[in-house]
Order: structure tokens, then sequence, then C-alpha cells
């Protein structure tokens, strides 16, 4: 009887001793790879057939550390042209990826991530790459039928091993056009909706979540494009933005960070109501960092020296850019945390986006 990968827990993988060939039950063996670096891990893979079921397994995915990265942008003397660079946490350093090995990179720039994937674009002529840098793999999409004005990768890892790419080619007063490319049937098909607000409105700050897209809308409204369903709704937001605000998700419900000069607050979206989950001062940042008690929040903040990045996808924290550095933030034990700082003292370095994403097969697998 075959067992899917999907449906198997702590106890089918423990009834599996004899199998890995090393003489270890499998608890112990899982105990041991959930430690390892997981290039390590990816290695393993190919030990025996055994090895590779137990490290594709849902249940030790989930214990596997995260990938985190990010797409950054670096400029230092001399280098007047920003590009979008990408980069990964590594033994608690942040280093930038070489993707030399792209025959299209030095034509071509990151115009999106998500969950482990890039979305490149080339002008001239125009085409659209995704790469998975995790496996140094790529491929190139075939042309849409209409010019895209703005383009957006959707992937998770823990969905499905297929990407899609969304591509808004039209508006309309509430709507407009868009097509979208599936790596599960390799075509683009094209669709019209409505957004259910005015496409005036609407900002490019947008985030995947569980085969949604959520658009953020001035002043306080959500566009949700159900990207299976190829229909919207909307959300009113728990309050209008002011400057800023994020959309991501978290231990398995919708987020929303809402940054004004003064604080950070983070609301979660349960069944259709938002919640106050937390504040964090700005002022208290400054304080914590030291380094800048002496400049004021609103300067702070419109100077790019504080932002919010990310949720972490399963615990209570959050990563913020503060003065060049990665920080995390535990929203729960109120504690910051020092991730890792990009370049030297002469580079300016700005963060636009990062991800944590999870160890999956459909990560590795998905451009195989």
């Amino acid at each position: 009887m075959k067992m899917s990968f999907s449906k198997m827990n702590s106890s089918s993988i423990s009834s599996h001793t004899e199998t890995n060939g090393i003489g270890l039950t499998d608890d112990l063996l899982i105990e041991i790879l959930t430690k390892l670096p997981l290039k390590c891990i990816y290695r393993y893979k190919c030990v025996s057939r055994s090895w590779r079921r137990l490290i594709a397994d849902r249940y030790v995915a989930a214990r596997l550390p995260l990938i985190l990265s990010g797409v950054f942008y670096r400029s230092g003397p001399g280098d007047l042209k920003l590009e979008p660079r990408y980069g990964c946490n590594s033994n608690g350093s942040f280093h930038e990826i070489d993707f030399s090995y792209l025959p299209f990179y030095h034509n071509s720039s990151i115009i999106d991530c998500s969950n482990g994937l890039l979305l490149f674009y080339r002008s001239i002529p125009f085409a659209f790459y995704v790469c998975n840098p995790t496996t140094k793999t790529w491929a190139a999409l075939p042309k849409p039928r209409c010019k895209s004005q703005l383009s957006i990768l959707a992937f998770d890892a823990y969905k499905s091993p297929y990407y899609k790419v969304v591509c808004f080619s039209g508006w309309q007063a509430q709507g407009g056009q868009l097509e979208v490319f599936s790596s599960e049937t390799g075509q683009w098909v094209e669709h019209s909706l409505n957004w259910g607000v005015d496409t005036n409105n609407l900002s490019a700050s947008m985030h995947y979540f569980d085969g949604v897209l959520y658009v953020l809308a001035l002043p306080g409204h959500v566009a949700c494009i159900d990207l299976e369903k190829m229909c919207c709704s909307v959300i009113e937001l728990p309050e209008d933005m002011k400057n800023d605000a994020s959309l991501e998700n978290s231990g398995g419900f919708l987020h929303c960070a809402i940054n004004d000069t003064n604080e950070l607050r983070i609301w979660v979206l349960k069944g259709m109501k938002w919640a106050l989950k937390n504040r964090v001062s700005v002022l208290g940042i400054l304080n914590w960092n030291g380094d800048c008690k002496e400049m004021s929040s609103t300067t702070f903040l419109h100077h790019g020296q504080f932002n919010f990045l990310a949720f972490h996808p399963k615990e209570d924290l959050v990563f913020l850019w503060v003065m060049g550095k990665l920080m995390s933030y535990d929203l729960c034990k109120k504690r910051f945390g020092f991730v890792c700082e990009l370049g030297t003292e002469k580079e300016k370095v700005q963060v636009n986006q990062i991800c944590l994403f999870p160890y999956s097969d459909n990560v590795s697998n998905c451009l195989a």
C-alpha cells in the first residue's frame, strides 16, 4: 500500500526504522538532520530512496530551518546605477548570490521574488525568466500576448510545485485585464476582472497567500484576487494607511503592518475581523539601536532608515530594516535581535524585499 507524503506523520515515519541503512531510528535521524545546514540536507537526499522519502516528508520539512533571502540595492562610490541584487542568509551572514551562470543575467533585472523563486525581466527583446537560486535552475517563459505594465510572481512551496506569473496589461475604472502564466500548463491565459475598488487607488504592495493575490488599495482596503477561481473580493483595512503598510501571512493568517512616524501596528485577520496584535514604538527602536538617538522618529522614517520588511511565516516574529541593519523583533517577548548587517561603511545598502521560505521538495523540484 502506498502512502502519500502529505498524510505521513511522526508515528508513520518512526515505523521505518529498518530502511535508513545506518541502524538509527528515523526519529533519531530526523533530530540529526534538522540540526544540519540546508546544503547538507540537499546532498543527503541522494544517499538512498529511504533518506529521500524521509527528507521529503512534510513533517520533517516543517521542522527544518527557514531560508532567509532578500532583494536589495547596493551603491558605493562611483556606482551611479542602482540594480536589484539578491542574497541569502548563510551561517549568520548575508551573502550576495552570484548569477553569472544565467545567460540572461547581464541584460535583465530582478522584478519580484516569491518563496524562494525569482522573476527576471528583460526589455529588449521582451522576455520573462523564473530562476530557482537554491538549485541554480531557471526557465524561460513563453511571451504573453500583451505588454505587461506590472508583473508578479506567485509561488507557495507548501501548496504546490507549480508557480504563476501575473501580468497586469490593461486598466479600467474599477478593473482591468491581466494574463496569468501557469507552470503547470505552460500557457498564458487572459482574464478581465473587476477589482471592486478604483484602479487609481491600487498600490504596488502585493502579497500572494493560499491561492489569493492581496493588493493594498488606498486609503484603507485590500483587493483580493483569487488566482484559482479568477474572481475578486474586497476587505476593509482596520485603519487607513497614512504612510506605509505591508501585507503578509504568518501562522496561517493574513497580517497587516501599518507604519507611521510614531509606531508600527501589527494587525491579524481572523475570519473577516481584524484584531490588533501588537504595537512597536519607533522611538523604542531608536533607543535600542543607540546609533541614532538624536534623530527624530519622523526624520528616521523619511530617510529610509526604518522599514518594516517581513513577518516570520511561523513564529510571532517580524523583521525590520534599521540604520543599515537587518533586525528581528519578537512580538511576544518584546525583544529586538540583530540578524545581520549588509555592506561596508562606504556602501549604502537599501533592502527592498525579504522573504523567509521553508525548505521543501517543491522548492528544490519546481524547475527541475
